[in-house]
């Protein structure tokens, strides 16, 4: 006779609650305490660039703009995510015109 025990429910819950939790919206997040640089694949993932000299100028952007919010003492952390209103075509919708 098979049984299924509160052990093997829970961890097949807590799995099932993880699956939202890693299909959430990319984020650049810059501690004030420990301004460390993001990495590029997040900052493209973030502002929508797939070009590396274009994306490396906008993580130098990102970067300024969190120093500049970090001289505030209320601030500790300073997250960038994708703007909602920005939609961007795929590149083989673009070159199919």
């Amino acid at each position: 006779m098979k049984r299924t025990t509160p052990a093997l429910f829970a961890l097949v819950f807590a799995g099932a609650c993880l699956q939202p939790a890693l299909a959430a919206e990319p984020v650049v997040t810059i501690d004030c305490a420990n301004q460390r640089v993001p990495r590029m694949v997040d900052v493209g993932a973030v502002t929508g660039i797939d070009n590396v000299g274009a994306a490396y100028a906008e993580r130098e952007k990102l970067l300024h703009q969190a120093a500049r919010l970090c001289k505030n003492p209320a601030v500790a952390v300073v997250h960038f995510v994708p703007d909602s209103t920005v939609t961007v075509q795929p590149l083989d919708a673009v070159a199919a015109r």
